[in-house]
């Protein structure tokens, strides 16, 4: 069953993350038993993001979505990231990553556990020691999102479901390094283009309506895109991305609801903490006493 790692847990996570969303599932690294999903998430790295590391304890696939850098495996030349780029890494793998000069990136990743996990991501991405750069790739955020939020569920079925989406996942990705090339749809290019503006401005938006009209766009037809592409209201995104930004800040700056609640666009402390409830399942003040910093 998933579950919220510990403070001790944390330092999985790189210290050089500007922002982060993540799922846990299976913290221990195993050489035996079935593959299954360890962990992942959706990072945003900042201009100031470096990461440098001589082994990491899980086999890995790592996805840029936005953004550009660039990569090192050992002593070899770097590797431009941008996006759509694929790599892997785990144990015994030294490399080194940074954003390039004046930019920043939004990536994805995923860390596998058990007997046959590195061969799992090599059988369809035998990408070792290189990059893979694809054309089209806005399935795979949508892939990569749903797998965040199913990672996070707390039920009895989170392994299976999110060992059967890692498949899609590589299963689209091996397909896209084939099949490099075609148009993409106009209409999902649309609707990523608004969930990017939610993912990176979610504060300044309170309505449905300021959603619409920041993208000069219909709320009817911004309504039909989210319900088509992400299965819910781009007015409920909204919210789950605003209650995740607050999490963020209590776990990174402890306090007062009172100033997240102001932080996160709501005057009123008491429906921001309905609204934080309502979406992470806990009150801010009972989040607080657990989870943020001493």
């Amino acid at each position: 069953m998933a579950r919220s790692p510990s403070r001790q847990e944390q330092e999985l996570l790189s210290p050089a993350v500007t922002a982060g969303a993540y799922f846990f599932i299976e913290l221990g690294p195993r050489g035996d038993g079935p593959v299954r999903v360890a962990f992942g998430g959706r990072e945003l790295c900042g201009e100031d993001y470096a990461v440098q590391r001589t082994t990491f304890p899980f086999p890995t696939l790592e996805y840029v979505a936005e953004g550009a850098g660039w990569l090192g495996f050992g002593r070899a030349a770097p590797h431009p990231l941008q996006a759509g780029t694929l790599f892997t890494y785990g144990p015994g793998v030294e490399f080194h990553m940074e954003t390039s000069l004046g930019s920043s990136m939004v990536k994805y990743f995923v860390c596998l556990t058990g007997r046959g996990a590195r061969a799992a991501i090599e059988e369809r991405l035998p990408i070792a020691g290189r990059t893979a750069t694809l054309a089209n790739h806005g399935d795979l955020r949508d892939l990569f999102d749903l797998m965040i939020r199913e990672g996070g569920e707390h039920t009895p079925y989170t392994r299976d479901i999110c060992i059967h989406m890692l498949q899609v996942l590589l299963l689209k990705m091996s397909e896209a390094c084939e099949h490099q090339g075609g148009r993409p749809s106009p209409s999902r290019e649309k609707f990523l283009k608004c969930k990017t503006l939610i993912d990176e401005e979610a504060g300044r938006f309170a309505s449905l309506q300021d959603i619409a009209a920041a993208l000069h766009i219909e709320a009817s037809g911004l309504n039909r895109l989210f319900r088509r592409y992400q299965g819910i209201s781009p007015y409920q995104y909204l919210l789950r991305r605003k209650m995740n930004l607050a999490a963020q800040d209590l776990i990174a700056n402890g306090g007062f609801i009172k100033e997240a609640a102001g932080r996160a666009g709501y005057p009123d402390p008491y429906h921001f903490s309905r609204v934080f409830k309502s979406v992470h399942g806990i009150s801010p003040a009972h989040f607080l006493r657990h989870y943020a910093p001493d």
